[in-house]
């Protein structure tokens, strides 16, 4: 499935239909060349404005989920500092329980709470659709930190009335496979948008 197609895809109100997602799982995995991350970053952006026009008039959050790791470890605190900030310092002398804390802290489920929250939220301010999508990305970034199927599973309770759309900079057909390299926990409940 092109970037094209997946927009026709999304633009589709028989997709858009939430009861859909009550028989299956609504979590939908589009799975990209990783050499394209940037230009698939563009295509995100350009995406979700293209269907929050009046001709749509769709709900979209979008969420880099590195980015929201890094906001949430600003946002704690460790001693006088933030957690973020602590980790930076102590890195270069205690790197493998850095990596150790940062894997601890991306698996937590206060982690999971915070994209809730965030979702939630946004939901709230806008509950005029009466169709949302949340496109999650960055999954390249937050390795190895946090691992995709990791994430959706703990993250299940948490999908409301909306469709997550996760951009994935691999294969996700038989199996994930991140960059292409990196085996990943399989998930074989979110559906898959495009043809590996």
């Amino acid at each position: 499935m092109t970037v094209k197609e997946l927009y026709e895809k999304l633009a589709n109100k028989g997709f858009q239909d939430y009861n859909t997602a009550k028989l299956f799982w609504p979590v939908y995995m589009y799975g990209y060349d990783p050499k394209e991350e940037y230009q698939i970053r563009q295509e995100i952006l350009d995406i979700r404005d293209r269907l929050h026009r009046p001709n749509n008039y769709l709900n979209i959050l979008t969420l880099d989920i590195f980015k929201e790791f890094l906001d949430y470890l600003e946002a704690g605190t460790y001693g006088k500092r933030n957690k973020l900030e602590y980790y930076l310092e102590s890195e270069s002398e205690k790197p493998d329980t850095v990596q150790q804390a940062l894997i601890k802290n991306a698996n937590d489920a206060k982690f999971q709470d915070w994209i809730h929250q965030k979702i939630t939220a946004h939901l709230e301010a806008s509950g005029q659709f009466e169709v949302a999508y949340v496109f999650i990305y960055g999954w390249g970034a937050i390795f190895p930190y946090l691992r995709t199927s990791r994430f959706l599973n703990n993250f299940e309770k948490n999908i409301g009335k909306y469709k997550l759309i996760v951009f994935y900079p691999g294969k996700v057909k038989p199996g994930y496979n991140l960059f292409g390299l990196v085996n990943d926990e399989n998930l074989y409940r979110a559906t898959t948008l495009i043809n590996d």
